[in-house]
């Protein structure tokens, strides 16, 4: 049966930085390319290391506003995001999309009023941003406020990242955070589908949004799966070699990782790939660590690197404040054991997927898993019918289905 051409515009606010946010529409709007779709990305910010060192065509990117301005108010900000709506429009009505998709919920706002003068169908990717980063101050409206004691005491993440009581806002900040909550919520519940990254997520969706919300993730092509090594269950080399990727900001909390590291008499070594506003911070907590000849920083690497550095690692560990990590489930893709946080929703890859253990986020505790990394149950081939659900190809397929 011949699959009917669909027009998509995939909305981001930032496409500036090499990261998953950036990898997930990049490749999401390419798989459905594959497809037979026609697929637009619309970004008010570009930048070309989002190219992943020109792996991805940016051209072809419309990027509605190339100002921006870092450190702003919160008001500032929101009366930004209002005036690009006009921007926004103009991008749509040219493209003439038929489906809109948003990997925000501020986002969501936007393309929900757009949406009643051009008349297309949206979807919104909730990535959890509300409760996973601290300067997101919705979830302290009267619209929210409700639900807030329940979620933070879901993950361990969320009480490092939310504020209870909750921080006493300006008057207007307030009237506006208010307006800006309603309009979410209008606009999440008006959208045609929801998806999320996790079960965890999803729950909350459905707390916050009284909506049913869709799990649907990504991770990697199909190529990109080490079957081989998946099926063979390789053993741990001597020293074992723990690597981390990640953007280096506060909330994939790699000074934790450092610490556990420096508290371990594992021998073994650490690779820490990325770059971001904590790497000066890092290098100065790992060059006054014991171990400090045992720890490596790379700076942010081509994929070919990276995919040479996860093919020579044993462990990879990730203490990331998040319900989903692309970089995780690439290590599981090429058979490495993994080491995350608690903060992780592991629920969707079921009681049969080996060789990951989830570990509250202490360092202490995280040394321990270190130094047990031996007992850690090998990937195995019961893993692959997760993993192969979780590529961008089965991605394109879920969105393309009515």
């Amino acid at each position: 049966m011949k699959r009917k051409k669909v027009t998509f515009a995939w909305v981001v606010s930032s496409l500036e930085r090499r990261g998953g946010g950036e990898r997930f529409v990049l490749e999401g709007t390419n798989a459905l390319r594959k497809l037979g779709h026609d697929a637009f990305v619309v970004c008010e910010r570009r930048g070309e290391d989002a190219s992943f060192d020109g792996e991805y065509d940016l051209s072809t990117v419309i990027c509605t506003s190339r100002s921006h301005e870092l450190g702003i108010s919160y008001l500032k900000t929101v009366y930004r995001k209002f005036i690009g709506i006009f921007n926004l429009y103009g991008a749509l009505r040219a493209i003439k999309p038929e489906i809109v998709i948003c990997q925000s919920e501020y986002d969501a706002i936007r393309v929900f009023l757009i949406s009643r003068f051009l008349k297309f169908k949206y979807y919104v990717f909730v990535f959890g941003q509300m409760y996973q980063f601290s300067t997101d101050v919705s979830r302290y409206s009267s619209v929210f406020r409700k639900h807030l004691e329940v979620i933070v005491a879901s993950r361990p993440g969320y009480q490092e990242t939310v504020v209870l009581p909750p921080p006493r806002l300006g008057f207007r900040a307030n009237i506006v955070n208010e307006v800006i909550s309603f309009l979410k919520f209008r606009a999440l519940n008006r959208s045609a589908r929801i998806f999320t990254l996790s079960s965890q997520v999803s729950w909350e969706v459905g707390l916050l949004y009284n909506r049913e919300a869709e799990v649907c993730r990504a991770a990697f092509n199909q190529s990109f799966l080490d079957r081989s090594r998946i099926q063979q269950a390789l053993t741990i080399g001597s020293p074992v070699r723990f690597i981390s990727v990640c953007r280096l900001i506060r909330k994939k909390r790699v000074d934790l990782t450092i610490s556990a590291f420096s508290k371990s008499t594992i021998a073994a070594t650490l690779t820490i790939v990325g770059a971001g506003s904590e790497e000066p911070h890092l290098r100065t907590l790992a060059s006054g660590s014991q171990r400090a000849s045992d720890i490596r920083f790379l700076g942010s690497v081509s994929d070919d690197v990276l995919k040479a550095e996860l093919e020579a690692s044993d462990c990879f560990i990730s203490m990331d404040i998040g319900d989903y990590d692309i970089s995780v489930v690439e290590a599981m893709g090429k058979g490495l054991r993994v080491i995350v946080a608690s903060d992780f929703d592991m629920t969707d890859f079921g009681n049969d997927f080996t060789g990951v253990v989830s570990v509250e986020p202490d360092p202490a505790k995280l040394a321990s898993a270190m130094e047990g990394v031996f007992e850690i149950p090998p990937p195995s081939a019961s893993n692959l019918p997760i993993l192969e659900r979780l590529t961008w190809q089965y991605l394109a397929e879920t969105l393309s289905a009515d």
